[in-house]
């Protein structure tokens, strides 16, 4: 099986603000790893005069991996259109993006051996299918293989969500996660009690692996449902108790628009995917609707809110 790297090269006044942006956004599409390239120091800028190739060596890249699959053109399409939004109208940097392919077994491999089980909040561990783990008390394991899933929970989005599902998710609930991609808060969902889950994603290639992990996991039954597309289209008047959202701040923003159509009364939602910078949006966005806010949780830049509808 084969690999792509999708690279991004870009200049900024800001390197680490704009570094941290591209991260984010590959972080919110999946990527199962990230490689950061800083310029040579020794490298002389005049030699970009000499070969055009050289000027790729002395500017600033973040690199992001996924598999080589039937949907790997449509994901990098969709990829590249996000970065050429989110920064289009921007003056403080200027960037390209490459894909590259390559064999997994060189990329595979030499990230296997760094990945161990990892508790990423009060109950859940993700566990790599190949790592043995003995589990403690009350705690809920994820299996996962990070060389093929779309997020692993490590990152502070994840594990803010799956710490206010811990507090907010009941037996009997039912739950639609909205932007799936591995389908890890899906199978948190299922281990928390939930009996009627759904997952929604724009993306094919999200919803194949989803599905392979929630089998993994024992999770995928005939209550368990998966859907590419529009969310209203899909869920067709359907309500839930928990709407979980763990995507970008500005989609956050566009798809509270018509949350609370598929929210049951006094049901909750989950917004994660909030950097600090963008939070007081979304916080007036749902100050604008029928919609509480209940907490805000914090970790490192991120922020994660939970809502609640208002009666009628």
């Amino acid at each position: 099986m084969k690999v792509v790297e999708i690279k991004v090269i870009f200049e900024s006044d800001n390197i680490d603000g704009v570094q941290k942006e591209i991260c984010d956004i590959f972080y919110n599409f999946g990527a199962t790893g990230l490689k950061i390239d800083e310029p040579l120091k020794t490298k002389n800028p005049l030699d970009f005069f000499k070969d055009e190739k050289q000027f790729l060596m002395i500017n600033h890249a973040v690199s992001a991996y996924f598999p080589l699959n039937l949907y790997s053109d449509r994901r990098n399409k969709i990829i590249k259109e996000e970065f050429e939004r989110y920064f289009s109208e921007r003056d403080d940097v200027v960037f390209t993006i490459d894909f590259y392919e390559y064999e997994e077994e060189d990329y595979q491999n030499n990230w296997k051996k760094y990945l161990y089980p990892e508790k990423v909040s009060e109950r859940f561990v993700v566990k790599p299918t190949w790592r043995e783990y003995t589990v403690n008390d009350d705690e809920l394991v994820i299996e996962l293989d990070p060389g093929r899933a779309f997020g692993t929970g490590s990152h502070p989005t994840t594990s803010l969500c799956l710490k206010m599902m811990e507090e907010n998710v009941k037996n009997g609930d039912s739950v639609i996660d909205i932007g799936t991609g591995s389908g890890i808060l899906m199978i948190a969902s299922k281990k928390l009690g939930a009996n009627e889950i759904w997952g929604t994603d724009i993306d094919e290639v999200a919803i194949e692996v989803a599905k392979e992990n929630l089998e993994l996991n024992n999770v995928y039954d005939e209550n368990v449902k998966l859907a590419v597309g529009n969310l209203l289209k899909i869920v067709n008047n359907k309500r839930f108790d928990v709407v979980i959202a763990n995507i970008l701040a500005d989609i956050i923003i566009l798809l509270l628009e018509d949350v609370e159509k598929v929210m049951k009364e006094n049901g909750i939602a989950i917004f994660s995917g909030i950097i600090e910078d963008k939070l007081s949006e979304v916080v007036k966005k749902i100050q604008d609707k029928n919609l509480e806010i209940v907490e805000i949780k914090e970790e490192k830049e991120w922020r994660a809110i939970l809502v609640k509808r208002r009666e009628s």
